[in-house]
C-alpha cells in the first residue's frame, strides 16, 4: 500500500486525515508535530491542523481533521410523522427510510468536501469498531464526491501514543465493508421495529391510562427490562423457608461449621442435636494446604463497567463516558474493547516504566519491573481489533478534571499493574471435629505474599486464625441447635445486570451501558444507588406481554438479530436479507398483538391498578387485615356513578358491564380498588354488623352479596358453589369466578387465602395469627358445599383440639371474623368461628349474634369511616 510516492502534480503530496472526534485530531497532531498549524473551518469545534511528515519515504503535508460522530441521520420521511395516519405495519415493514447528512452536520460535510478536494490521500481515523468503520464509509462518500480519484486508507490504533500512532501509519489498511454493513443493518433493524412498535403501545396505552410519557420499545431495551423485571418477580414470589442448624464453639470462641450445613426438619435436627450434645470433641483431621487468590484478568469493556459500578460506585453510562475522555485526551487505551488477553506485540514493562514516577504507585511499579513481573493471564476473548483497557501515560490525580475522573484512570492503572503482577500467596489450615457422627469445621487463612492484592485495592482476602490443635485432640466444646431462614433473591445490581445482558447476547461492549440507561430514560426502570428495580409501567408492560403469551422481553429475540449481524460483520450473509428476515418476523409479531389490542388494555390496565394496591398494602401494612374499631383507622369510601376513565370504545362486552368500588383514604389519595362480578349490579347500603357505608352486589341469580371495607363480608343466600378436583384450589373467588388458594404473605409472614388468577385479581381472606397451618382437605362444608381446611393452631391457643376443620367461605356460618379479635377480648382473644365451637363462648356462630354484637358495640366504631365509591368500566 505504498502508493504516496506518485503524484500529478511535482508539488508535495496532501494527506487528508480525518479523526472521529476534535480531540483525537489534536492528539494526533501533537504526537506528529509540536510545531504544526491550527486553521478555522465552516465548524468553530472542528480545527484544521497541518503539519509536515514524511510518510512511507515521501514528504508529505498532513491535513488533520475531524467528525463529531456520525455524518448521517437514517429517519423515515416527513410525511409519516403524523403517528396516527399510518398503521404500524407499514412503519415496520414498507415505508421508505432516508440516510442523509445531519442537518447539524452540514458544516462538516462542507469542510470535508473542500479540504478533499484539495488532497491527494485520505486516512481515516475513525475509531477501530464497527461504528467507527460505518462513519469512515460515509466520510469516504462525502470526500468521494468532490473528489472521486483520493485514494483512501484506514488508519488501525488503540491508543493516541506516539507508539500506535506511527505503527497505525506504517500499517495502514483499506476500510472493512462488512463491518460498515453490519451498523447499517441494525440502525435500520432498530429503527423499523423501534419506531412501528412504540407507535403501537403509545397510541393504544396512552390516552387509556394518561401516561405523560411515549411508551416506547426498543429491540434492547425492553429484553434489558425484562431482566430487571424478572428479578423483582422472583423477590416478590419468594416464600422465606425456615431451617435449623447446630453450632459448636470451643474455648477459644472458635466456631465451627456444621458440615451439613443445615436441615429444613427440626424434628430431625433435634434428634442429632441430642445425640451429638456433650461438653468434648476429638479432632480428627488438621490439613494445611498452600492456596493463591488469582490476579484479574486484562480489563476489557464489559469488566471495567462492572468494577466502575460495583467499587467506585458511578453508573456504567457515566463510567463510559469518562473512559472517552480519558481516551480522548491520551491517558489510556481505547475503552471499548472485548479482548482480556495481551498481544505479544505490546511491550508491557514499557508501559509499566511510564508510571514508574508516579508519587502512589511509582514505587510499586519500580519493584515489577526489576523483579516482581509476571506476565497476564490470558482470558478467552479477543476481538482481534484493541488490546485490553491499560494507561498509556501517567496522569497525577490534580491532573484529573475531577474526583470521578481521577477514579476511573486509577482503576484501570492499578488493574493493569496487577495484571503484570503475581498472585497472592497463603496457607489455609482446616480443622474438623467429630461429636459422635457429626462433624464440624473451620478453616484458617494466613497470608504469606500478598503481591497483586498491595496495589489492587478492589479485591479483599481476610486473614483469620485458628487454634493450634493436632489429630487426636480432645477439646471442650459448647454446642447450640440455632434457626435460619432462607435469603430471597438480592435485588438487581447495575453491575449483574450487565453481567446478564452480555452473556445473552444484549448489545455489544459498546452498547450495554446505554440500554441501561435508556430504561431509566423511559421511566421503566427507577436506579437507587446500585440497585436497578422496576417501575409501575414497567413491570405492567413486561407482565402483560408475558400473560398474553408474547415473548418481547425475552433476550433471545435480541440475541438472534445480534448474531445475524455478526455474520454480516464478517462477510457470510448480506445486510438486506438479515433485515429483511428480522423484519417478516417481527411483522408477524405486531399483526398478532394489533389482533389483541382489547386484552392488552385490559391486561395493561389490570396489572397497572394491581401494583397500585399492592404498593398501598406495603405502604398500609399495620391497618390491612385488621379493620376494627381503632380510631385511627384512616379508610374513607364515596359513592359515585362516573365512568371508569380507562374505559374504551373498543372495550367487549363483559367490560362493559362490569363495575369495581374504589377505596380513599381521608385526604382522596393511595385509591385502591377491587373488581365487582361481572354481569352484576351494585349499590350502596348499611352494613348490618358495624353500621359502616358497605356495598351490596346483586347477581343475574338473585343472590345478594354485601362487602364491607371492615371484612364483614356476607352472603345473605349462599347457593351450591362450585367444585373443583384441583388439591390446590378452595372455593370459587367471588370476583373474578377463578378459585381462591392458600398463599404465603411475606409482609404478615402468614397464610392467607388468595385468587389464583393473582395479579388480575387482588380477592384475599385474610386468617387470624393464632394460625399455625392450614392445608386442604377432601371434605366439603355441609351448608354451602365448599372445601373444607384442616387448621392447626398456635401452642397458647386454648382449645380442647390444636387441630379442627373449618370452612372459610364467606357468608357461610363458620367463616373467620377478624375484627372480633380487636373486640371480644374477653374470650381469650379467639378470632376464628366454627360450628362445633360452643355458643356462649363463641357468640359468632350465625348471622344473627353477629348483628347482636356489633349493635351492641357500636359505640366504639367510627360509623362514619368507610364509604363506597362504585365505578362502571
Amino acid at each position: 500500500m505504498n502508493n504516496f510516492k506518485t503524484s500529478t502534480k511535482n508539488d508535495k503530496i496532501k494527506v487528508l486525515n480525518v479523526a472521529e472526534k476534535p480531540s483525537v485530531a489534536r492528539s494526533i497532531a501533537n504526537v506528529l508535530s509540536k510545531d504544526h498549524r491550527i486553521e478555522e473551518t465552516k465548524s468553530p469545534f472542528n480545527k484544521l491542523f497541518k503539519l509536515d511528515y514524511r510518510l512511507k519515504d515521501v514528504e508529505v503535508e498532513m491535513w488533520i481533521t475531524s467528525v463529531s460522530g456520525h455524518l448521517k441521520n437514517l429517519k423515515y420521511p416527513q410525511k409519516y410523522q403524523n403517528w396516527e395516519k399510518w398503521d404500524p405495519i407499514i412503519i415496520l415493514k414498507e415505508a421508505e427510510i432516508e440516510n442523509n447528512i445531519s442537518n447539524d452536520k452540514q458544516n462538516l460535510e462542507l469542510n470535508l468536501k473542500n479540504f478533499a478536494s484539495i488532497c491527494n490521500r485520505l486516512i481515516l481515523w475513525l475509531d477501530c469498531d464497527r461504528e467507527g468503520e460505518n462513519i469512515a464509509f460515509e466520510v469516504m462518500e462525502v470526500c468521494k464526491e468532490s473528489n472521486p480519484n483520493i485514494q483512501v486508507y484506514r488508519a488501525h490504533f488503540s491508543a493516541v501514543t506516539y507508539v500506535d500512532v506511527r505503527r497505525a501509519l506504517d500499517t495502514l489498511k483499506y476500510p472493512d465493508e462488512n463491518l460498515s454493513n453490519s451498523v447499517i443493518a441494525r440502525q435500520e433493524i432498530d429503527l423499523r421495529i423501534g419506531a412501528s412498535f412504540t407507535r403501537f403501545q403509545t397510541l393504544l396505552l396512552q390516552k387509556q391510562f394518561n401516561l405523560t410519557s411515549i411508551v416506547s420499545y426498543g429491540p434492547c431495551q425492553i429484553p434489558t427490562l425484562g431482566f430487571v423485571v424478572q428479578r423483582q418477580k422472583e423477590i416478590d414470589s419468594f416464600i422465606k423457608e425456615q431451617f435449623w442448624f447446630i453450632q459448636s464453639e470451643d474455648d477459644q470462641k472458635c466456631i465451627y461449621n456444621w458440615d451439613r450445613t443445615h436441615l429444613f426438619d427440626e424434628l430431625i435436627v433435634v434428634l442429632l442435636f441430642e445425640r451429638c450434645y456433650q461438653d468434648c470433641a476429638t479432632v480428627i483431621n488438621v490439613q494445611q494446604k498452600d492456596v493463591q487468590k488469582w490476579k484479574p484478568y486484562p480489563l476489557c469493556t464489559i469488566e471495567f463497567e462492572k468494577l466502575a459500578s460495583k467499587k467506585l460506585k458511578i453508573s456504567a453510562h457515566k463510567a463510559m463516558e469518562l473512559a472517552e475522555r480519558l481516551y480522548n485526551k491520551g491517558y489510556i487505551s481505547y475503552p471499548r474493547t472485548e479482548t482480556n488477553k495481551f498481544p505479544p506485540t505490546i511491550n508491557l514493562q514499557t508501559i509499566i516504566r511510564d508510571q514508574q514516577n508516579h508519587p502512589i504507585w511509582g514505587e510499586y511499579a519500580t519493584n515489577l519491573i526489576n523483579f516482581a513481573f509476571e506476565y497476564p493471564k490470558a482470558g478467552n476473548k479477543d476481538d482481534k481489533a484493541h488490546p485490553p483497557i491499560h494507561p498509556v501515560k501517567m496522569m497525577i490525580e490534580s491532573e484529573a478534571q475531577n474526583k470521578t475522573e481521577w477514579d476511573v484512570y486509577q482503576l484501570i492503572t492499578r488493574h493493569f499493574l496487577a495484571c503484570c503482577s503475581k498472585n497472592a500467596k497463603g496457607s489455609e489450615t482446616t480443622i474438623t471435629l467429630q461429636i459422635n457422627d457429626e462433624t464440624f469445621s473451620k478453616t484458617g487463612l494466613v497470608i504469606k505474599e500478598k503481591n497483586y492484592l498491595e496495589i489492587y485495592i478492589y479485591d479483599e482476602w481476610s486473614q483469620s486464625q485458628v487454634p493450634n490443635y493436632k489429630c487426636g485432640d480432645s477439646i471442650k466444646i459448647k454446642l447450640t441447635l440455632q434457626k435460619g431462614s432462607t435469603s430471597p433473591p438480592k435485588p438487581m445490581t447495575e453491575a449483574e445486570l450487565i453481567g446478564l445482558m452480555d452473556k445473552n447476547g444484549i448489545g455489544t461492549d459498546a452498547t450495554i451501558h446505554e440500554h441501561i440507561n435508556t430504561i431509566q430514560d423511559r421511566e421503566y426502570a427507577i436506579k437507587r444507588g446500585q440497585i436497578i428495580k422496576p417501575t409501575r409501567i414497567g413491570l405492567a408492560l413486561v407482565e402483560s406481554y408475558e400473560i398474553l403469551g408474547f415473548t418481547l422481553h425475552q433476550p433471545f429475540l435480541r440475541a438472534i438479530m445480534e448474531q445475524r449481524m455478526n455474520e454480516v460483520a464478517l462477510g457470510k450473509k448480506d445486510k438486506s436479507q438479515i433485515v429483511q428476515a428480522t423484519i417478516d418476523e417481527m411483522t408477524i409479531i405486531l399483526k398478532q398483538l394489533q389482533e389483541k389490542q382489547k386484552l392488552i388494555i385490559k391486561t395493561f390496565g389490570q396489572y397497572l391498578e394491581a401494583l397500585k394496591n399492592y404498593d398501598e398494602d406495603n405502604n398500609n401494612d399495620d391497618n390491612d387485615g385488621n379493620n376494627n374499631n381503632n380510631n385511627n383507622n384512616n379508610n374513607y369510601y364515596n359513592y359515585n356513578n362516573n365512568q371508569h376513565r380507562i374505559q374504551s370504545d373498543e372495550a367487549d362486552e363483559t367490560t362493559q358491564n362490569q363495575q369495581r368500588i374504589i377505596k380513599y383514604t381521608k385526604n382522596q389519595k393511595n385509591k385502591k380498588s377491587e373488581d365487582l362480578p361481572k354481569n352484576s349490579t351494585s349499590f350502596p347500603s348499611i352494613c348490618q354488623f358495624c353500621n359502616s357505608q358497605c356495598v351490596t352486589n346483586k347477581q343475574l341469580t338473585g343472590n345478594l352479596i354485601k362487602i364491607c371495607p371492615k371484612l364483614c363480608q356476607i352472603q345473605e343466600d349462599i347457593p351450591n358453589q362450585s367444585t373443583t378436583q384441583n388439591k390446590d384450589n378452595c372455593f370459587q373467588c367471588k370476583l373474578c369466578q377463578n378459585f381462591m388458594k392458600i398463599r404465603y404473605s411475606k409482609i404478615k409472614k402468614s397464610n392467607f387465602l388468595g385468587c389464583s388468577s393473582y395479579p388480575q385479581c387482588n380477592q384475599a381472606i385474610f386468617l387470624p395469627d393464632i394460625i399455625k397451618s392450614i392445608k386442604i382437605v377432601d371434605k366439603r362444608c355441609a351448608k354451602c358445599e365448599s372445601t373444607l381446611f384442616s387448621i392447626q393452631f398456635n401452642e397458647n391457643y386454648n382449645q380442647v383440639h390444636q387441630t379442627s376443620f373449618f370452612c372459610l367461605y364467606p357468608g357461610c356460618q363458620q367463616i373467620i371474623k377478624t375484627d372480633w379479635k380487636q373486640q371480644n377480648k374477653d374470650s381469650n382473644q379467639n378470632s376464628f368461628v366454627s360450628k362445633q365451637q360452643n355458643n356462649e363462648k363463641y357468640p359468632f356462630n350465625n348471622h344473627q349474634q353477629n348483628r347482636n354484637f356489633y349493635n351492641k358495640n357500636k359505640s366504639n366504631i367510627n360509623k362514619n369511616s368507610l364509604i363506597i365509591k362504585i365505578e362502571k368500566y
